[in-house]
């Protein structure tokens, strides 16, 4: 049952995003647009300095002109270089510098609402913002598989987005539309050490990322 109230709740809300006219003319369906994309980004922050991966969104049209997308990142970092490792960090025991291989993985959701302006009968802008949910999985070793110094964040990070977007009929009025959009998404790290002396904490306060991002979507 609940699972019904659910379904007939989006189907209620589900709208057509792009109108009679626009760039593909459908009936009202669940979504009004469903895709996926590549995406590549980079910052001045020390361990994601240039993480790429992929993502997949909804997308649904308000009033004529309101975008809301929402939709899932995943991005990966892999880096070398000289780190700290200890037998024991609290208290520090037997600390060396090694050379150590780091991981990281960046993921999150998002909700983003856009002005959509239309040029033409063929492409749509978007401009807007909207906020994020993320949680950041790094791992830090030598070669022979000891933890090196990080200090890992154990709850999630919101982040900030200021967005532009734009989508593309190549095909005419066929429902395959190509799209992409650039991205400042301003994280708020939460992994701050409080020892003393403090362990390596590069998760710990703002960080921008620039995202390019491109895919395919499929209007219903």
């Amino acid at each position: 049952m609940k699972t019904r109230v659910f379904f007939l709740f989006l189907a209620l809300f589900g709208v057509n995003t792009l109108p009679s006219g626009g760039l593909v003319a459908q009936e009202s369906n669940l979504f009004q647009e469903l895709g996926f994309f590549y995406t590549t980004m980079s910052s001045d922050h020390v361990e994601l300095p240039s993480p790429m991966g992929f993502g997949a969104f909804a997308r649904w049209q308000f009033g004529r002109n309101w975008l809301f997308r929402l939709s899932y990142h995943r991005a990966t970092e892999h880096s070398e270089k000289t780190g700290i490792v200890c037998d024991q960090y609290s208290q520090r025991i037997n600390c060396r510098p090694e050379p150590t291989v780091t991981d990281v993985t960046f993921s999150g959701t998002r909700g983003t609402f856009s002005r959509a302006i239309r040029v033409g009968g063929m492409a749509e802008l978007g401009f807007g913002g909207g906020i994020s949910f993320n949680h950041v999985d790094p791992e830090a070793v030598d070669l022979t598989g000891w933890e090196a110094d990080l200090l890992i964040p154990n709850t999630g990070q919101i982040g900030y987005l200021a967005s532009f977007s734009a989508t593309l009929a190549p095909l005419g009025r066929l429902p395959i539309l190509l799209v992409g959009g650039f991205t400042n998404h301003w994280v708020e790290f939460n992994g701050c050490s409080g020892e003393d002396p403090p362990q390596y904490d590069p998760f710990c306060g703002w960080t921008i990322l620039r995202e390019v991002e491109v895919g395919l979507s499929y209007a219903f």
